[in-house]
């Protein structure tokens, strides 16, 4: 009894330390060169992604091939788009597709109509155009909401304060 006892505990650390592992592989922060905006706006043009996306803010040519759909790219949000979100979208576009337009516009079968350029991509052209696109996104302001100021008391004053 006591060996299999033994048997299922080293079997239950075995499974916790691979899954471990796996979650490191797959976690990590990713540290790339800085991008050039303006570099990036000629690459979102020269690679065609004017066709398929819209960038608020930005001065772009009229697409050549428009696509079925133009997704809006860049606004106000109420958070920065993070580098690593927007570097995501742009490797790996099913990995979260948007919700604002109908998904047979977007997508097929779940994956994004997205052409892939992970192949011809440069690791520069990916940073100019991630430095091109997070200009374009700025994080909105709640003006009217403040919010509220939680005071704790030190570890003295709740001793003191005990009957």
């Amino acid at each position: 009894m006591r060996s299999l006892i033994v048997s299922l505990v080293s079997i239950f650390c075995l499974l916790c330390v691979s899954a471990c592992e796996q979650v490191e592989q797959r976690q990590g922060a990713i540290h790339l060169p800085e991008g050039d905006a303006n570099k990036g706006a000629e690459h979102f043009v020269s690679l065609g992604c004017v066709n398929c996306h819209q960038v608020v803010g930005a001065e772009l040519p009229d697409p050549v091939n428009a696509g079925p759909v133009r997704v809006l790219l860049g606004s106000k949000t109420g958070r920065a788009m993070s580098y690593n979100t927007l570097v995501t979208s742009i490797v790996n576009p099913s990995h979260k597709l948007s919700t604002r337009y109908s998904k047979d516009k977007v997508s097929q079968a779940g994956q994004s109509l997205m052409t892939s350029y992970n192949d011809v991509l440069t690791v520069t052209q990916l940073t100019d155009l991630v430095a091109f696109l997070q200009a374009h996104y700025v994080k909105a302001e709640r003006p009217g909401y403040k919010y509220p100021v939680y005071s704790y008391k030190s570890d003295s004053e709740s001793e003191s304060d005990e009957p």
